[in-house]
């Protein structure tokens, strides 16, 4: 078995060296061939040198993807890779010492699965506002955060992984490859979801996906991302891209629902009520997101929908 870890990066070589760092504590798998991929999507001298310096404790490489996109640079390691399995992982998370044998182990004991993911736990950086502690419950997407109920349990189309954790067998992923229009890039939105929208066309082909709860990670969360904007320019990303990939329209986008979820948070945060006010700024943000999607798309025939603006989580 041949197994690739994959790091897309852009331009952040402090989170990279201290992702890299905890991969050279990694126990190494039982029998496979590993290796360690650092896809530089940002054209950094600091990763390519980063590279280099691990290149005596890690088998690592370094591949080149020079048009900025997250999707284009998961799809040039595909292109390069020879590989059985490819594992994804971010450039700001940090990998248990038993990680890549856990899914290596995974891999092995199902080989009928296409797909596999491992939990995800954030780590704020500094101290988070208490706001942000107190309604994480709510906003556990904006930060990648996943829990596994049991080890070796299908995945369900509703708990799909997220990109900072997950594996595929290298034979799908190829055939798939993950959608250009998705996943961070520059422009005015925050985009993401490259990664869920190939599983669930994986899914739809009869892929099944595998929990691996062994296969832990932890996700560091910079102080820039503890704030309202950086909630707003999430979820604003995530509705106009899932409008923008689907082109279901929600049920209302009207200035009228809009302003109610906006009402709604202002007069949360007067009551300093953070379950109130962050709920009702997740809201407003995907009606934004879906009204500049939808009026984006005014031309392309968009067809009436379910509601999609999600449930608190």
């Amino acid at each position: 078995m041949k197994i690739a870890i994959v790091i897309c990066t852009f331009r952040r070589p402090g989170s990279l060296a201290r992702a890299l760092a905890s991969m050279a504590g990694l126990e190494p798998p039982g029998s496979a061939e590993w290796q360690i991929a650092v896809v530089d999507n940002g054209d950094c001298a600091d990763t390519r040198r980063l590279v280099e310096e691990f290149r005596g404790r890690l088998p690592i490489s370094l591949v080149v993807a020079p048009d900025p996109g997250l999707a284009r640079a998961r799809n040039a390691a595909l292109e390069t890779l020879q590989c059985d399995y490819f594992i994804w992982t971010d450039d700001d998370v940090t990998v248990a010492p038993h990680w890549l044998r856990a899914y290596e182990a995974a891999f092995a004991a199902h080989p009928q699965a296409s797909f596999f993911g491992g939990p995800i736990a954030p780590q704020f950086e500094g101290k988070p506002p208490a706001w942000l502690v107190k309604s994480l419950h709510l906003t556990g997407s904006a930060f990648a955060a996943r829990e596994v109920a049991a080890d070796g349990a299908r995945i369900a189309l509703d708990t799909l992984p997220y990109g900072a954790n997950f594996a595929l067998r290298a034979q799908e992923a190829r055939a798939l490859r993950f959608d250009l229009a998705l996943g961070r890039q520059p422009g005015r939105w925050m985009l993401s979801g490259e990664e869920s929208q190939l599983l669930r066309r994986l899914c739809g082909q009869g892929g099944i996906g595998i929990w691996v709860a062994a296969a832990q990670v932890t996700h560091w969360i910079d102080p820039k991302r503890q704030t309202i904007a950086y909630l707003r320019r999430y979820y604003e990303g995530r509705a106009f891209g899932r409008v923008r990939r689907t082109l279901q329209a929600p049920p209302d986008t009207s200035w009228q629902a809009l302003l109610r979820c906006e009402l709604a948070y202002l007069r949360g945060r007067l009551l300093r009520r953070p379950k109130i006010w962050v709920r009702a700024l997740k809201q407003a943000s995907l009606l934004r997101g879906a009204r500049a999607a939808h009026s984006a798309h005014r031309h392309a025939n968009l067809r009436p929908a379910g509601a999609v603006l999600e449930p608190a989580e």
